[in-house]
């Protein structure tokens, strides 16, 4: 893998780490990692987040192609151009702190909710 992808990988893994940990001590007390993990990581000193990619997306509840924030593919059959860019935002929400994120889930629900209770029905012809 590139160096830049390596870099890529970690500082968003660190983005999620002090997103959604109160320090890197209790990421590491959580995931049963080493004392300095994590302070080795964010200084380059180690990768050995590379070979966790599954754990590590686990553990943030996301998938390892979430985690390497890779392109979500389409095809025909999946899904429609909206539908790809609303699944890109959600993703660009991983960095908000979960009980914000949780807030702006709930409101996209209720406010795609509201609007469907407001749209007039369709007759058939």
């Amino acid at each position: 893998m590139k160096y830049e992808n390596c870099e890529n990988i970690r500082e968003r893994l660190l983005l999620l780490i002090s997103s959604e940990y109160e320090s890197d001590a209790a990421f590491e007390r959580a995931c049963g990692l080493a004392e300095k993990t994590v302070n080795n990581w964010r200084r380059g000193r180690s990768s050995s987040f590379m070979k966790m990619l599954p754990f590590l997306a686990e553990k943030f509840h996301m998938t390892v192609s979430e985690l390497l924030d890779l392109p979500l593919s389409k095809t025909p059959s999946e899904l429609s151009d909206e539908e790809l860019r609303l699944l890109r935002l959600y993703r660009k929400s991983r960095t908000l702190p979960k009980e914000r994120r949780a807030a702006l889930a709930a409101t996209l629900e209720s406010v795609i909710t509201l609007y469907l209770s407001c749209e007039p029905t369709k007759k058939k012809d």
